[in-house]
């Protein structure tokens, strides 16, 4: 476990945070692509974290989550890659009971690409 600083802390929380140091865990992250269907599942355990201390930032390959345990200072962080380039904005993402499920859409290179007739 790595120590974290209330200066490194990216997550704002309103009301008194607890004065002992906090720990930085990478969460526990599962990553299902399926290329035929062009999407890919990304579910990531966060046990004890509330919805409104999650942050989710992506960008068209990789991925970052911040989430804040505040009962036992613990900040789930992680920077990670999709596997493949995807569209941001198509990216969902859902939270529930300590699961967050996330559902990005692969980009085609050549969807939109424009098809030159031969003479």
């Amino acid at each position: 476990m790595a120590l974290v600083s209330k200066k490194q802390q990216s997550i704002k929380y309103e009301g008194k945070l607890n004065e002992e140091p906090w720990y930085r865990l990478y969460p526990d992250i599962s990553r299902y692509i399926n290329y035929a269907g062009k999407i890919i599942d990304i579910e990531i355990n966060l046990p004890g974290v509330k919805k409104e201390d999650i942050i989710l930032k992506v960008l068209p390959t990789w991925f970052h989550i911040e989430a804040k345990r505040i009962k036992d200072n613990i900040l789930y962080s992680a920077d990670t890659n999709f596997g493949t380039e995807i569209i941001p904005t198509k990216t969902t993402a859902k939270y529930n009971n300590g699961l967050l499920a996330i559902k990005a859409y692969i980009l085609d290179p050549l969807e939109k690409a424009k098809e030159v007739e031969l003479k």
